[in-house]
């Protein structure tokens, strides 16, 4: 986890993000699996522009696994829109490993709280492990029908953008 007022806003702009984006596939549920691949898709290309924005001059220890996440995140939101219909049939399995690789940062960044002494990094455990458990019910009954996974992906959605804010303010404590 990178600690800087620049990384801060990020995560707090990427938060909002999610959460709008979980807002909106649960007010419209009808949505098709081809508008929710794009919604998706330009998430998920801006948080990957975000984290490497917040890479660009940190010089802290774990900015590698903020520049990976970063490429990871472009390439998987370039491909979500260059590839819509064929991405629509397979958005469930998409979805679900993009947040286990999510959840597994989340986890990643609060062992890397708890190494700094910071006593509530057991919070952004908790968060990583249940968006894990939501990622693997995602990727485990994609059959459901799209209005199951549309609730699933808003609840990860909501809960990425939770797991998102929280991080930056625990990095504006972290600071002060």
């Amino acid at each position: 986890m990178l600690l800087s007022t620049k990384s801060s806003i990020w995560l707090t702009v990427t938060g909002i993000i999610f959460i709008l984006a979980g807002i909106t596939v649960l007010a419209y549920p009808g949505l098709t699996l081809e508008s929710l691949a794009i919604l998706l898709g330009i998430s998920i290309l801006i948080t990957g522009i975000a984290q490497m924005a917040a890479f660009i001059g940190n010089t802290q220890e774990e900015r590698g696994w903020v520049l990976f996440a970063g490429i990871a995140d472009v390439i998987i939101g370039l491909f979500l829109l260059l590839n819509i219909t064929p991405t629509a049939l397979a958005l469930p399995f998409i979805i679900g490993f993009w947040a286990l690789f999510t959840s597994l940062s989340k986890v990643a960044a609060a062992f890397s709280l708890k190494k700094r002494g910071f006593t509530n990094w057991g919070v952004l455990l908790a968060a990583g492990i249940i968006g894990f458990v939501i990622a693997c019910l995602i990727i485990y009954y994609p059959v459901f029908g799209a209005l199951f996974i549309t609730a699933y992906i808003s609840v990860f959605l909501l809960f990425a953008g939770a797991m998102s804010i929280a991080e930056a303010v625990f990095i504006k404590r972290i600071l002060k």
